[in-house]
């Protein structure tokens, strides 16, 4: 794991003035975990939320018509839970800080595959009081156990939220990564 991403990431946080929130499906509160790893990070993490059930997705305010339409792995609705985990960051937060919520949705076990979906696929959205919101979709190596396809998908995370930091005008991404 690349420590110097994560502890550059949460100075850039602090620095910006920023708050985070998570909300992961397929990385099980991974990115919550190593972001509460770092010395400082109450100042800038409000917490995170685990939704790896689709009635867990569906509570946090998921329409269950994009989960039947897209599947649960799919831009669509990491956009989704990054949106709605924003809006639930906007209700708590100081209007002063800019705010950013990273959410996660995929397949962490690289063998595993659904009836429509690759295994060690994830979709990352990302939704901000700075910029509008955007997803990335992140492929793993179908050599890699689970538990380091998830840290992959975390760490990917992170360079997601420093780019989002990053941004001084409106953006919109859509791309495609191999790890």
């Amino acid at each position: 794991m690349n420590h110097q991403i994560l502890t550059r990431t949460i100075q850039n946080l602090i620095d910006s003035n920023s708050f985070l929130t998570t909300i992961e499906s397929c990385t099980g509160g991974l990115i919550a975990h190593l972001v509460t790893d770092v010395p400082g990070t109450s100042n800038v993490f409000w917490g995170g939320r685990v939704v790896y059930n689709n009635s867990a997705k569906i509570a946090l305010g998921v329409s269950p018509d994009l989960l039947e339409t897209y599947g649960a792995v799919s831009q669509e609705v990491a956009l989704s839970l990054a949106e709605n985990g924003l809006f639930e960051l906007q209700k708590f937060s100081n209007q002063d800080n800019r705010l950013i919520c990273i959410a996660t949705t995929g397949i962490a076990d690289p063998r595993e595959e659904s009836s429509q979906k690759l295994g060690g696929l994830c979709w990352i959205g990302i939704a901000s009081t700075a910029h509008p919101p955007f997803a990335v979709r992140v492929e793993a190596s179908p050599h890699h156990s689970r538990e380091e396809t998830k840290l992959e998908f975390a760490m990917k995370a992170f360079e997601l939220i420093k780019e989002s930091l990053e941004l001084n005008v409106n953006y919109v991404t859509l791309g495609r990564m191999k790890l």
